[in-house]
């Protein structure tokens, strides 16, 4: 005969007779699974409208103003509120950030007054004695255009098209920029623009003399162009107690037709910038004016290839010529032009440490 004791229906796992929420019809608390699938399931706003949302927050905009723009965006009116309060302690510690940077701003602004009130130029320096440049320009960040320095170089003398196709076999692949008419942000977007081609057709395509800024062989190109151009290096020579000794490598090779641009942008290191054939005109806006300047990515601002900056940004302009060497120091914004077809090189190898600018940098990508 079965024993009803041992056939009783089994009670679901977890089930207790006297279970006060079972018996008012409320479910157990879920279990960690069920609670993560719930989560996952609840509506939520994508990482970008976040991002607006504390942005909001720190421009000081209530919190009911932030949500009430949402919810005109179609977010329900819980998922709205909730989603500011979260944002709420973290826009706080932004804004405090935010604060500190303020705090540099002005500091840069009384130096950008005090610059202004003291006039200062770009000094032209006739050989200047390296310790004398290290002193007032090197230490002091402050721009100059030096001569006097590579009028013995056998460059100076014999660059010009013709010397260039006799150096250079014509069959020669070289790394050019191109396609930069089309792109604003040619600069930023380099690596794209780097396009293969033979030496012979670069120089055919300068010979035709254009106004342009679709093509120009630049720093960026000098990884590939130091060893296809190695001829080119035997015509360059020392500038002793300023440059490192030179050898193939040293150095960044240069070559545009008339209305090339380089935009705004400032660069991680010293520079010597040195024009052989052609002339080049140069804007500067001091570091003091960095707050003004849109730096909205890396080392970029803006005013991309714009010439007329606002009056209180204090651009400076220079134009430099054969055997001219403009000293661009480590933070100064610096737009180029080209006014003729143009043949140089820039170097950063220099005596003195030029390294540490560039390992101390934090700032790479958006801003």
């Amino acid at each position: 005969m079965l024993d009803p004791r041992k056939h009783r229906p089994q009670a679901p796992t977890g089930f207790r007779p006297d279970d006060p929420l079972r018996a008012l019809g409320i479910r157990a608390p879920a279990g960690p699974a069920a609670a993560e699938a719930a989560r996952a399931a609840a509506p939520r706003l994508d990482d970008a409208t976040r991002t607006e949302i504390a942005l909001a927050l720190m421009a000081g905009t209530p919190p009911h103003q932030v949500a009430g723009d949402l919810v005109r965006r179609g977010v329900a009116p819980g998922l709205a509120g909730a989603e500011v309060e979260l944002a709420r302690p973290y826009a706080a510690a932004a804004a405090r950030l935010e604060r500190r940077l303020a705090k540099r701003e002005w500091l840069h602004a009384i130096l950008a007054r005090l610059e202004a009130a003291a006039g200062l130029e770009v000094p032209r320096l006739n050989a200047p004695a390296p310790e004398a440049f290290f002193r007032a320009h090197w230490c002091t960040l402050r721009p100059a255009i030096l001569t006097g320095l590579v009028d013995h170089w056998p460059a100076m003398r014999l660059w010009s098209l013709d010397h260039l196709a006799r150096a250079v076999p014509p069959d020669t692949e070289v790394e050019v920029q191109t396609g930069r008419s089309a792109d604003a942000d040619f600069e930023i977007n380099s690596v794209a623009h780097k396009t293969r081609m033979a030496w012979g057709a670069v120089l055919e395509r300068l010979r035709a003399d254009p106004t342009t800024n679709e093509f120009y062989i630049t720093a960026n190109n000098g990884s590939v162009n130091r060893r296809a151009l190695g001829a080119l290096w035997a015509d360059l020579g020392p500038i002793p107690g300023f440059l490192e000794r030179n050898r193939m490598g040293d150095g960044f090779f240069w070559m545009g037709p008339r209305g090339t641009i380089t935009p705004w942008h400032h660069d991680l290191t010293q520079n010597f910038l040195l024009n052989i054939v052609g002339h080049k005109r140069v804007r500067l806006v001091a570091p003091s004016r960095t707050p003004l300047m849109q730096n909205h990515v890396h080392c970029f601002s803006r005013f991309g290839t714009e010439t007329g900056l606002p009056p209180e940004l204090g651009m400076q302009t220079v134009d430099i010529g054969p055997g001219e060497i403009l000293f661009i120091p480590v933070g100064w914004w610096h737009h180029v032009e080209g006014l003729s077809l143009t043949i140089g090189m820039s170097f950063t190898n220099f005596v003195w440490d030029n390294a540490g600018f560039e390992a101390d940098y934090r700032a790479n990508g958006e801003l």
